[in-house]
């Protein structure tokens, strides 16, 4: 079980002047900007794994397909009654290594990966901005309120990851598998409800399962390492156990609630069958 910290999933929802229609402009243009730039990470990730491939005789070079499992969750300082679980995504992508020798092969791979938990944890924020409805009115208001409360939520982000790695045998089977990783978000998704207390100038206000979405306060890009097992067969099959590490704050600097770090540590379990020299 792994805890996060209180303060950083309660929503904090700015007021805006900006009109719907020139805010779904900006959505849109943002979402055609990200999807672009990772079709291009993607094909040229792809090219360099075909382009290496084309020497397979020469270099000793080996290239294939990897399918698996993810769970963990991101790690922060944790809050006393703040509790959650670990989740469970899916990895698949392609691989190429290069054979130095019997003992040391160097790799590349890339692959889409799931990072998924659940959390639930009190919260106390002393200031933020509040959308009120008056009573007996028709409007909507932006005011800065206090929240104390409970708030239950989930992460789901996806990413394009490329790690580097160097693989080291000890038997013929048996090896381990280190070296650093860098993803690329494709979908961030860091959303929940909260229940308990709005305090105004007018007074306390109860809120029930209220939404709350901090996804827009994700980074783009990750890095951070990897250490783990593998074990090889003779017919080009490769069986991993993977720790990723982050190095850096899955959170924007300028996430008003995000105080400390908070990084992507996750489990990897994946099966590869290797094409080529093996």
């Amino acid at each position: 079980m792994i805890f996060l910290q209180i303060k950083q999933f309660f929503n904090i929802q700015k007021p805006s002047h900006t009109n719907t229609s020139t805010r779904q402009h900006v959505n849109t243009s943002a979402h055609q900007h990200i999807s672009t730039s990772a079709r291009r990470y993607i094909s040229t990730s792809i090219l360099i794994l075909f382009l290496l491939s084309l020497n397979v005789a020469q270099a000793q070079l080996s290239t294939g397909i990897k399918l698996g499992l993810t769970t963990g969750t991101p790690i922060g300082p944790r809050d006393e009654g703040a509790t959650g679980k670990l989740g469970l995504g899916t990895i698949a992508g392609v691989l190429a290594e290069y054979e130095l020798n019997d003992k040391f092969h160097l790799g590349l791979e890339v692959y889409y990966t799931q990072k998924k938990s659940t959390f639930s944890t009190p919260a106390q924020v002393d200031e933020y901005d509040y959308l009120f409805h008056p009573p007996g009115t028709d409007t909507m208001v932006w005011i800065v309120a206090e929240f104390e409360g409970f708030v239950d939520g989930q992460f789901d982000n996806r990413y394009i990851e490329m790690p580097i790695l160097g693989h080291l045998y000890f038997t013929e089977r048996f090896g381990v598998t280190f070296g650093p990783y860098f993803s690329y978000l494709l979908e961030g998704d860091i959303s929940g409800t909260s229940t308990g207390d709005v305090t105004i100038g007018v007074g306390t206000l109860p809120v029930e399962n209220e939404l709350f979405d901090e996804s827009q306060h994700i980074n783009t890009l990750d890095y951070g390492m990897i250490g783990g097992i593998r074990y090889r067969t003779n017919f080009g099959m490769n069986y991993e156990l993977r720790l990723t590490s982050g190095l850096r704050s899955i959170f924007k600097d300028t996430y008003p609630l995000a105080e400390d770090v908070i990084r992507n540590i996750y489990l990897q379990f994946t099966a590869a069958y290797k094409f080529g020299k093996r």
